[in-house]
């Protein structure tokens, strides 16, 4: 496997990090987990980064698990050379990458043109907003070969789209276009033929305008407070708000307002 089948690449504040295997439509091997979740740690320790935006190369952003790969690894299961602790430790491999993004202190935008299913709908979801073409395909097929979603799909999907679709998507495996998608809150903008990763750009460069400390902060309430009590919320308010006003850009935000500019932020 080739590190540039998963590259990272930087432009200001604004990450790519991008799947690049467009003569599979991007689909994910086994192995290909363990350079993503190594992408996503490059990106996460690089502290200049304010946005991360996730996109495929080709026609696709990401179609699923390599069924080439995948079925070569069935057959090791059934001949006993793959044992079920070999699965759980491929599955956790797997998992690390949701962690990461959920985990990232900064925002991340899946771009999405072609289609994001399977695997690919799982990095979707997980990621804090979605811009996708309106042509775009998303779902969750694995119950037509066999498979399970996993990735954190059945915790984070009934979440985004409520626990009725979710159980449709999952069940049937029938895929939704963008416009299905935007309606029940899958995507969040639709972005017209051939201008998505403008449209995505443009959207992490309003965010990175923004007082990033801030910016981390909301991502982390807005996240933790779907696990936690109406009480550990107020708490988790609190020392942010504390936070904020502490930082030097909540100095120079009031004061950009006064004198009726633009603030320049530096996540200090």
């Amino acid at each position: 496997m080739s590190d540039k089948e998963i590259y990272l690449r930087k432009d200001g504040h604004i990450g790519w990090l991008v799947f690049n295997r467009p003569e599979v439509l991007n689909a994910m091997r086994m192995d290909s987990w363990a350079l993503l979740d190594k992408r996503l740690a490059e990106a996460a320790e690089d502290t200049d980064l304010r946005v991360l935006i996730l996109a495929g190369e080709g026609r696709a952003f990401l179609a699923g698990a390599d069924l080439t790969d995948l079925k070569k690894h069935n057959e090791k299961v059934r001949a006993g050379k793959t044992s079920a602790s070999d699965l759980r430790r491929f599955v956790h491999a797997a998992q690390s990458t949701s962690r990461r993004i959920q985990n990232m202190k900064i925002p991340v935008i899946a771009a999405v043109q072609g289609y994001a299913v399977g695997a690919g709908c799982e990095v979707v979801i997980c990621c804090d907003l979605v811009v996708a073409e309106e042509t775009a395909k998303f779902g969750f097929p694995e119950v037509t070969v066999g498979a399970c979603i996993t990735n954190a799909g059945t915790f984070i999907l009934p979440r985004k789209v409520g626990l009725s679709r979710a159980k449709r998507l999952a069940l049937t495996g029938e895929f939704i276009d963008a416009k299905e998608g935007y309606r029940i809150g899958l995507v969040d903008e639709l972005a017209p033929a051939g201008k998505l990763k403008e449209t995505a750009e443009k959207l992490a460069r309003r965010i990175a305008t923004r007082a990033p400390i801030v910016v981390s902060l909301h991502k982390q309430m807005l996240d933790r407070a779907l696990e936690s009590s109406f009480e550990t919320a107020l708490a988790m308010e609190t020392e942010s708000v504390v936070a904020s006003m502490m930082s030097e850009d909540n100095l120079e935000g009031t004061t950009a307002f006064e004198e009726k500019r633009e603030p320049v932020f530096k996540g200090r």
